[in-house]
C-alpha cells in the first residue's frame, strides 16, 4: 500500500520546518511527500527545499505554482499529483504525533468501507505550547464535531451529519485512491476541500472520524476558532448581524455541492428531494428570517438532531422579532 502526503503551503516560513520535521519521523515513513506552493512571498519555498536537500529525501518534491490559486484550488490541484493508495492531507503550520500515519494507515487497513478518515486534533499555539478550549454541548473534537451520542474509537458519519457541518480540518485528513480520484472528477469548489471528500465520503457511509488527537493543529492570527478574548458587546452584535450572511453563503453552496454529488451517485429520488428540501429551508430561514420559514424548517427532523437548544432558541427570537429588543440589551451590558 503507497503512501502519499500532500502539503499546501503559502507564507509559512515560520512553521513549515517543524511541520517537515514532524513528517520525516514518522513511525511509518510515507512513500512520497508532495509540496504545492502557491507563489509564497517570503521563505518558505527556500526552507523547503534547503530542508529536503539537506534530509537527502529523495521521494519528496516541491513544486511551485504559476500564479496564486488559493487553498481550494491549491489542494485539488495536489490531489492530481499524489499517486498513493492513501493519501494525507497536511497544512504547513501544524505538528503531527509520531504515529499518525501508523495509526490511520492501519485503521482504514482494518475498515475498508472507510473512505476519508479524521482524526481528533490537540491545539497548540504560535510557541507551539498546549491550548486548552471548553467545549460546548455535545460538542467534541475542539468543538469542530457535534455527536448527540457519545464517542466510540471510531466512528462513522453519514450524509445527513456531514451536510450540517464538517467534523475535522482537513490537515487531520486521509483519504482513499477511490475518494481521491472520485473528487478530481466531481470537485466545483463549492465547499472547502476537506468538506466536499468528507461528502463523497459519507454517501456510502465511509466518514470516519478517529477519536485520537494525533495532530497538533496550531491557532495563530489567522486561525483562531473564536479562541480570542471577549469581543465585548459591541463585538456580539457584529458576530449576530455578520452570522445571517454567512449561513445564506454557507447553505447556498451545500446546495450546489450536494447538487453536483447526487448526480454521480445512486441516491433514490425521494432521498435528493428530502435533503435539497431541506438545505433550502435551512437557506430560506436566514434569508427570510420570520415565523413562516421557521415553522417550515421545523418540519424537518435534521434540524432538531444538529441545531442546539440555544441554536434553536436564537432562532426564535429571530422569527418572532425579538432579535431587536436583544440587541438593545446587548448594548446596555
Amino acid at each position: 500500500m503507497k503512501i502519499s502526503v500532500a502539503i499546501a503551503t503559502y507564507n509559512g516560513e515560520h512553521f513549515i520546518e517543524r511541520q517537515l520535521e514532524s513528517i520525516k519521523c514518522q513511525t511509518q515513513l510515507p512513500d512520497e511527500v508532495i509540496i504545492c506552493d502557491d507563489c509564497s512571498q517570503d521563505g518558505t519555498v527556500e526552507i523547503v527545499k534547503n530542508y529536503i536537500r539537506k534530509s537527502k529525501l529523495l521521494n519528496w518534491k516541491i513544486e511551485i505554482n504559476r500564479t496564486n490559486l488559493g487553498y481550494k484550488k491549491n489542494f485539488f490541484q495536489l490531489l492530481t499529483k499524489v499517486t498513493g493508495d492513501l493519501i494525507f492531507l497536511s497544512d504547513q503550520d501544524d505538528h503531527w504525533k509520531p504515529n499518525k500515519i501508523e495509526v490511520m494507515a492501519k485503521t482504514i487497513q482494518q475498515n475498508p468501507s472507510l473512505g476519508t478518515l479524521n482524526s481528533a486534533i490537540s491545539l497548540i499555539d504560535q510557541n507551539s505550547q498546549p491550548v486548552e478550549v471548553a467545549l460546548k454541548p455535545n460538542f467534541y473534537n475542539a468543538n469542530f464535531l457535534h455527536s448527540t451520542k457519545p464517542l466510540q474509537n471510531l466512528n462513522f458519519f453519514g450524509l445527513d451529519n456531514i451536510l450540517q457541518r464538517n467534523i475535522s480540518p482537513g490537515c487531520s485528513m486521509c483519504i482513499t485512491r477511490k475518494i481521491c480520484d472520485d473528487f478530481i472528477l466531481l470537485y466545483d469548489y463549492s465547499l472547502p476541500h476537506d468538506w466536499f471528500l468528507n461528502l463523497l465520503s459519507s454517501i456510502d457511509n465511509g466518514c470516519g472520524f478517529l477519536n485520537e488527537p494525533l495532530i497538533d493543529y496550531r491557532i495563530h492570527s489567522q486561525n483562531t476558532l473564536g479562541l480570542s478574548v471577549d469581543p465585548g458587546s459591541a463585538g456580539k452584535i457584529k458576530i449576530f448581524e455578520n452570522l445571517r450572511k454567512s449561513k445564506i453563503n454557507e447553505f447556498s453552496n451545500l446546495i450546489e455541492a450536494f447538487g453536483t454529488i447526487s448526480q454521480y451517485f445512486s441516491l433514490s429520488e425521494s432521498r435528493k428531494k428530502h435533503i435539497n428540501d431541506y438545505l433550502h429551508a435551512r437557506r430560506g430561514f436566514y434569508q427570510q428570517q420570520n415565523l413562516r420559514a421557521l415553522i417550515q424548517l421545523r418540519r424537518f427532523p435534521e434540524y432538531y438532531q444538529t441545531a442546539t437548544f440555544k441554536g434553536r432558541l436564537w432562532d426564535l427570537l429571530i422569527a418572532i422579532h425579538l432579535k431587536n429588543f436583544f440587541y438593545k440589551v446587548m448594548k446596555h451590558i
